[in-house]
């Protein structure tokens, strides 16, 4: 039987283990930033060299679509949106609340803009995979309706937060449980007042090269599919500390 001595001598072995492996873990972290925002201003990674495509839900109608080149002018003042229009770095991205992968980029862009609040402008804008989820337009919507009772956030978190199984019947639900006016919101999303808002962001996303969610637009230049954390931290260093991407 183990004395008290040994069980705290073990405690405290385990317990530096776990802070050595935290450390490294961290230490790989920054590194792997610094690799990227060094690989970035140096010109050995471009943005037209970015392909993150396996995280990413392609439109099947839209596949066949030729894209245009160039950068594109996708931010807008009536999305919802985090920052100062004046920052230097600017991210917008078209997501769908039925896509797996925009779930994922939700975390990360959410985190980075908090963590830059003075550097990152970023702008949330929709783009429904219909043909995919079938109630990804209506839920754009009702997130536009939540909007009008300043819930967008949390809004778009529990949409995503249920995304398996969403129905049109729980967006109702889900304001309920953000202690929103369902009256308000039901009149809202029945009579249709953003539909027309979120067919337009799809329509500027198809005219920017949008085929598919996430997609990304980072100072005008398009990337398509999830961006790992750790090189969208590096590219907003590298957009910070040397003005261009």
């Amino acid at each position: 039987m183990e004395t008290e001595g040994q069980i705290h001598q073990k405690r405290n072995w385990i317990g530096g283990i776990a802070t050595a492996a935290i450390l490294v873990l961290l230490g790989l972290f920054v590194w792997r930033v610094v690799y990227f925002a060094n690989a970035i201003q140096s010109g050995e990674i471009t943005p037209g060299s970015y392909d993150f495509t396996s995280a990413f839900t392609t439109s099947t109608a839209l596949v066949s679509a030729p894209l245009p080149d160039g950068e594109f002018e996708t931010a807008t003042f009536d999305d919802p949106s985090f920052g100062a229009s004046t920052a230097a770095v600017e991210i917008v991205e078209f997501a769908d609340f039925g896509c797996p992968y925009s779930r994922e980029s939700s975390l990360v862009v959410r985190a980075l803009a908090e963590k830059y609040p003075e550097d990152v402008f970023f702008v949330y804008r929709d783009f429904p995979i219909t043909e995919i989820h079938p109630v990804a337009q209506v839920a754009a919507e009702a997130a536009e309706c939540a909007r009008d009772q300043e819930k967008f956030w949390e809004y778009h978190d529990k949409l995503y937060q249920n995304q398996s199984g969403l129905t049109e019947a729980d967006l109702t639900i889900f304001a309920d449980e953000l202690n929103m006016d369902t009256t308000l919101f039901d009149f809202c999303l029945a009579s249709g007042k953003y539909t027309d808002e979120v067919i337009e962001d799809y329509a500027d996303g198809f005219e920017a090269g949008v085929r598919g969610t996430p997609t990304f637009f980072i100072n005008g230049n398009r990337i398509p599919g999830a961006i790992p954390a750790e090189i969208l931290e590096a590219i907003i260093e590298s957009v910070i500390h040397t003005g261009e991407i």
